[in-house]
């Protein structure tokens, strides 16, 4: 009795506590915005409000949450993990790689920054009620993204600028804390959904904003492309895969309006890299499943749009300046980069150049194309920014995803199971033969990196739910 009645007080009190630090909260966010109006300010007051929102609804200082509810628990990670994986989009900064390397920040960075340190606060008090997950971080398949991480701030010191390693290490660091919360939280299949749709809702957020975003400029297609985002055709790939595996779920048609969607603004956006490794990762997920009539169904229809593309957007144009100029022979100029690099790498092959000092190799390195920005290879820009060092885990990473998901997709307990561990392979997939000729893993903490993550978590539960004894020796709990 006496127990129950210190509970009971302890959820008021926390509630309480709530209450007033939201009504403080929303008092110095009004008091700021009135003092400090602006667009870019307003537009991140507006985000953040709806984070507050988000994390309201999933209430993670409910009764329940207290008790130590791993519902709960997850709910408010995977908003969390969500508001993180948006944070490049919805604060969108563009800026040279010479004001870069005089130290010049843009508004949007700072305000990209500080979803960060809002980000990390939520994080904190979640983590109050529930912190046994923070062993995780230094067990099982998660302890070497936890070394990736380290790697990237211990480099960050001999990167051409420390401070702006340091703060994208620090978000590396939260996410993958974030991270190791969401393994924790996922107990059985519904976690995994639940985790599926926070991926899902990310990407469509960060595709429709970056489909709106040039849409109200003077000029769309500028370049002959849609928008400005590095990469925009790869990142629709990802979405029109979890469009196709909640299809295939919920046989909702809302999903086929997402996928096509998708298709559409991949197609608008025109980078060719993105295009392979989105066709090629579908027609995986199709094998995976052994259903070769969809497969071949949904390669026509995007043999369709894509025709529809060259001949009614200025995809055709594009790719024929890309033929004309004789880029195809250099993969738009990628080898002469690598060649031009590698002296570098060699050099510091133990432990790099400092993590995303390749933000600066344009200025660095003589030979780089102007604004290269990456060395528009996964496992080269680890080599590059973080050496040996940083590609021990990366590798590793990379082969546990496949390990794990080995079973699940031979062998599958139940048919969402099959579903899930298709998609998951699908997305590994996709990444990696996009990781060719870009950055998806191993560089900028951004939503590929994020998904790249992602998938490790579902792969070590899918693992986990066909293979006991790896579920012990990793969560160390009892499966619901």
């Amino acid at each position: 009795m006496a127990s129950s009645t210190l509970a009971y007080r302890f959820r008021t009190a926390g509630r309480a506590l709530l209450g007033i630090g939201g009504v403080v909260a929303i008092a110095l966010f009004t008091i700021v915005a009135l003092a400090f109006s602006s667009a870019d300010f307003l537009q991140f007051l507006s985000w953040c409000a709806i984070f507050f929102i988000a994390l309201w609804l999933a209430r993670p200082l409910s009764g329940r949450a207290f008790a130590g509810d791993i519902v709960s628990f997850l709910s408010a990670n995977l908003v969390i993990w969500i508001f993180l994986m948006i944070s490049g989009a919805v604060f969108i900064h563009n800026q040279t790689t010479a004001s870069a390397a005089k130290g010049n920040v843009d508004q949007s960075a700072i305000y990209q920054a500080l979803s960060w340190v809002l980000s990390l606060s939520a994080l904190g008090i979640i983590s109050i009620f529930r912190p046994a997950y923070l062993r995780l971080l230094f067990t099982g398949p998660l302890k070497w993204a936890s070394i990736f991480a380290i790697v990237a701030v211990l480099s960050s010191f001999i990167s051409p600028k420390p401070m702006y390693s340091l703060t994208l290490a620090f978000k590396l660091c939260l996410i993958v804390v974030t991270l190791c919360a969401i393994g924790e939280g996922i107990d059985d299949e519904d976690g995994v959904y639940r985790f599926y749709v926070a991926l899902f809702v990310a990407m469509l957020i960060v595709v429709l904003t970056e489909f709106i975003r040039p849409m109200l400029g003077p000029d769309p297609f500028a370049g002959g492309r849609l928008g400005a985002m590095i990469g925009l055709s790869g990142t629709c790939g990802v979405l029109l895969l979890l469009s196709v595996l909640f299809l295939w779920l919920k046989k909702n048609p809302w999903f086929l309006v997402c996928a096509l969607f998708s298709v559409l603004v991949m197609m608008l956006a025109g980078t060719k890299g993105g295009m392979v490794a989105s066709f090629v990762s579908l027609m995986m997920f199709f094998f995976f499943l052994k259903s070769p009539a969809q497969a071949l169904l949904a390669s026509l229809v995007f043999s369709v749009i894509f025709v529809l593309a060259l001949l009614l957007t200025p995809l055709g144009r594009s790719l024929q300046k890309y033929t004309e100029a004789g880029s195809a022979s250099t993969l738009t100029g990628r080898t002469d980069l690598w060649t031009a690099t590698w002296p570098s790498i060699k050099s510091h092959f133990v432990l790099g150049n400092g993590y995303r000092a390749s933000r600066f190799l344009s200025a660095e390195v003589p030979g780089a194309f102007a604004e290269a920005g990456n060395m528009h290879n996964s496992f080269l820009e680890v080599l590059y920014n973080n050496g040996l060092a940083g590609l021990i885990p990366i590798v590793m990473i990379n082969l546990l995803i496949v390990f794990n998901l080995k079973d699940p997709i031979l062998r599958p307990k139940t048919p969402r199971q099959r579903y899930f561990a298709a998609a998951a392979l699908a997305l590994f997939t996709h990444l990696f033969v996009w990781g060719i000729v870009a950055a998806t893993f191993g560089g900028a903490p951004d939503e590929r990196f994020m998904m790249f993550f992602a998938v490790l978590v579902i792969s070590m539960f899918l693992r986990g739910q066909s293979d006991e004894k790896y579920w012990n020796r990793i969560y160390g709990r009892v499966r619901s």
